[in-house]
């Protein structure tokens, strides 16, 4: 870790962001003296319920004001926690935060920001402004080659994966279970991997070792584990001995059990981006669980933090009459899009299928839009894109919270009752 960048960034954001100028100012804390693990603990945990509920608190008044407005590149999260957040990064520091991913990409498996990939995503956007869905995108420079998670019929999946290998990608960006559900397809119709492709990088969700060794097996090219998020981009890469290590230079990962940082004992992941400026986010909880390993002694030879995921963003599929089954990533695309078009009104969201073609909507709006139901209802119904959905029955229930699971602790934006009784 860079203590100076720890510092720096602390101080940073105490000059310039509401938020914890104010909590640093009511603690009294100093934020020259955050300079490594143990003095940051002086400043307290941040939840994402935090920055929804007052969003303006979190931004940079510096990038509130011209000229810093035009460097701003938006994110936008709902994710596996079913809450929906706005992420502001300056286009500077979102690239160079990506410096040290791609240095070992590149030192490992030969892969560099030029070469040709192929990914999936859940909403369309040009610049920060989100545009009517896009089935297929490709880059301007002709780099890469995305796919829409909406109607991914086995039909289409089959289609694009036609158009991937035409391509002819050097590497894939992907889901474990969307990889997953590629190589169902290869092995079943028997396709040829694309003459050029050299790697597969997996991120998004837990990786299960038997899904690891199936799309290995099937594409016979190295596959890593990349886990990160929007808040601050890539925050640990899997080494060539299966080790994932902390991105060092531009976060600081910590895991936290009953409120104290621990070590070699599985917690929740907590994270500090070191690049970040535009939105700090310090002491943050990402959502998942993990163990962190300070001197893991890899093999690879590198010194860096090791972090091993145990509970993760895994996806869930969406049963259908005629027994197909489709990613659930395409209802975080209808909250996408219902979010965007009506000025952010969800805060959280959680869908249950409780029977084939019968699904329940559980939203929690911001106060401010606690009167407009109906039109959150009409605009969701409206975003349907997925063919199989749009003559579903949507019951929606308005509530005030969704908690965790209270026996596991976890939260799952979709959950499968119909699969569960089966």
């Amino acid at each position: 870790m860079k203590i100076e960048r720890l510092t720096q960034i602390v101080s940073y954001a105490y000059r310039n962001v509401h938020y914890y100028k104010r909590m640093m100012d009511e603690k009294g804390i100093d934020p020259s003296s955050i300079e490594d693990y143990a003095s940051l603990k002086k400043l307290p945990f941040l939840h994402k319920d935090e920055i929804q509920s007052r969003p303006e608190d979190f931004l940079s008044e510096e990038y509130k004001k011209f000229p810093k407005t035009k460097d701003i590149v938006l994110r936008r999260t709902s994710g596996s926690t079913g809450k929906y957040l706005k992420i502001y990064w300056d286009y500077k520091d979102d690239i160079k935060s990506m410096i040290s991913l791609w240095n070992y990409r590149n030192r490992y498996y030969g892969v560099g920001p030029s070469d040709k990939f192929c990914g999936f995503y859940t909403a369309s956007y040009q610049g920060n402004k989100i545009v009517e869905q896009q089935m297929v995108q490709k880059s301007l420079d002709g780099r890469y080659l995305g796919f829409c998670k909406i109607n991914l019929t086995y039909e289409r999946l089959l289609d694009c994966y036609k158009q991937m290998y035409s391509f002819d990608p050097k590497w894939f960006n992907l889901q474990p279970s969307i990889a997953n559900l590629l190589a169902e397809i290869v092995e079943r119709e028997h396709l040829a991997v694309p003459p050029s492709l050299k790697y597969i990088e997996l991120s998004g969700e837990y990786l299960f070792e038997d899904v690891r060794k199936r799309i290995e097996q099937t594409f016979q090219v190295p596959v890593a584990n990349q886990y990160g998020c929007n808040e601050a981009n890539a925050i640990a890469y899997e080494c060539k001995e299966g080790h994932m290590h902390c991105l060092t230079d531009h976060v600081l990962v910590e895991v936290i059990k009953n409120g104290e940082p621990v070590f070699e004992e599985e917690g929740d992941i907590y994270i500090t981006s070191l690049s970040n400026y535009a939105m700090p986010f310090l002491r943050y909880q990402t959502g998942d669980r993990g163990i962190l390993v300070q001197d893991p002694k890899c093999p690879c030879g590198s010194t860096r933090p090791e972090l091993i995921l145990k509970s993760g963003r895994s996806s869930d599929y969406i049963t259908l009459r005629d027994s197909e089954k489709i990613n659930a990533y395409v209802l975080m695309g209808i909250i996408e899009y219902t979010n965007e078009y009506m000025g952010t009104p969800i805060k959280q969201f959680q869908i249950i299928q409780t029977d084939i073609d019968r699904f329940t909507v559980k939203l929690v709006l911001k106060e401010e839009f606690s009167t407009w139901q109906s039109g959150v209802k009409e605009n969701f119904l409206l975003n349907i894109q997925e063919e199989k959905l749009k003559n579903a029955q949507w019951d929606f229930q308005f509530i005030e919270c969704i908690l965790p699971d209270l026996q596991t602790g976890k939260f799952k934006y979709f959950i499968n009752r119909y699969e569960e009784r089966k």
